[in-house]
């Protein structure tokens, strides 16, 4: 595979995955060309590569740790608010709710439901990416998907 074949595969997932944790457009698109600058200069690795897709989510999680650590102390006002307006109106109201519940979760655990649920990695890819053993991805992610059954059960009660 040649690297215009790999980007195509993989930069909407990529970018995806930076966007869901930082909500800033202009600093996800960044950090997704760092990502992929990253995986060019490396690209004679990837036929030893396991999986292909958690090789370079991990290389994208690196370059958003290091921008965020870089960030942290600099005033730089990173948007919490997304930029783009919904495509459509339908269930809406859903998708904010599950947002809102998803964001009552801890960023490891979000970042484990959303890389289980959205991107359907292995608990072995999501312990590489995240640098964790897999035995914590597997225990995060029970509890967070009882946390998140017990918010669930609680708003259908309240209703």
């Amino acid at each position: 595979m040649d690297f215009a074949k790999f980007y195509n595969l993989f930069a909407d997932t990529v970018y995806s995955y930076i966007r869901f944790r930082i909500r800033d457009a202009y600093l996800t698109e960044d950090i997704l060309q760092e990502t992929f600058l990253s995986v060019y200069q490396n690209f004679a690795k990837l036929p030893d590569v396991r999986s292909p897709k958690a090789w370079v989510l991990s290389i994208a999680h690196r370059r958003m740790a290091d921008r965020v650590r870089a960030l942290k102390n600099q005033p730089y006002p990173v948007s919490t608010v997304e930029s783009e307006a919904p495509a459509e109106t339908d269930g809406i109201g859903e998708k904010l709710f599950l947002h809102e519940l998803l964001g009552r979760l801890d960023e490891m655990s979000r970042q484990i439901i959303y890389g289980i649920y959205v991107e359907q990695l292995s608990y072995k890819d999501l312990s590489e990416i995240l640098g964790i053993p897999e035995g914590t991805v597997k225990s995060k992610s029970y509890y967070a998907r009882a946390k998140l059954r017990r918010w669930l059960e609680a708003d259908k009660n309240d209703a």
